[in-house]
């Protein structure tokens, strides 16, 4: 039997049952002012009620787009602040383009700022963890290295095998010089961030 074509079906119900913004019980209780205040105050579109007309049209309910519209209205000025763009910003969050032109240019500089910190800090991350890959070899470098060592001290190789392990040991010995000095660039880049971040994020007054 094949068993695909059922799964792929059950899938996508399950799927799509998920994407729903609302439920039956939600759709007949339904307060459209403070809905559209919720989603106003998450920064979401007054567009978006399309999702719950699209979830509440199964059961024959229409969203009272006036009143979602009213309290949408005021949702967003509750989300478009200079200190919540600030927060969306360090958060790493996209901003959707909601705000009116009244707030757009507050909410913009405290986003902008908020932005810059969490790159500034994603960029620190990202290199101690370069650093920390590197460290990770040279650790394994090191136990190489000793082990061509012990064989090389040990006698009981040939002239041949002796040469052939001292030419590794040699690139074994600049590959750990080029790590040393990448680590010590990367530590050095990474403090130099967070000296970048700590004078930005004592400065920027938002909150």
């Amino acid at each position: 039997m094949d068993i695909a074509r059922p799964l792929v079906l059950l899938l996508s119900v399950l799927l799509l049952g998920g994407c729903a913004t609302m439920d039956k019980s939600e759709c007949r209780a339904a307060d459209w002012q403070t809905i559209g205040l919720e989603d106003g105050i998450e920064g979401r579109s007054v567009s978006y009620i399309g999702n719950h007309r699209k979830a509440c049209a199964e059961y024959g309910i229409q969203p009272d787009l006036a009143q979602y519209q009213r309290g949408h209205a005021t949702g967003i000025r509750q989300f478009c602040t200079p200190d919540n763009g600030f927060r969306q910003g360090r958060g790493g969050l996209r901003y959707a383009d909601v705000c009116p032109a009244a707030l757009r240019g507050a909410f913009l500089a405290g986003y902008e700022t908020g932005r810059e910190l969490y790159q500034i800090k994603a960029d620190i991350s990202q290199l101690q963890q370069q650093a920390d890959r590197h460290k990770q070899e040279l650790s394994t470098l090191a136990d190489n290295m000793n082990n061509v060592e012990t064989l090389l001290v040990s006698g009981a190789i040939s002239n041949n095998d002796r040469q052939s392990l001292l030419n590794q040991f040699k690139q074994q010995q600049s590959r750990q010089a080029i790590l040393e000095a990448e680590i010590r660039s990367l530590e050095l880049e990474a403090a130099r961030k967070q000296g970048e971040f700590d004078v930005l994020n004592a400065s920027h007054g938002y909150y």
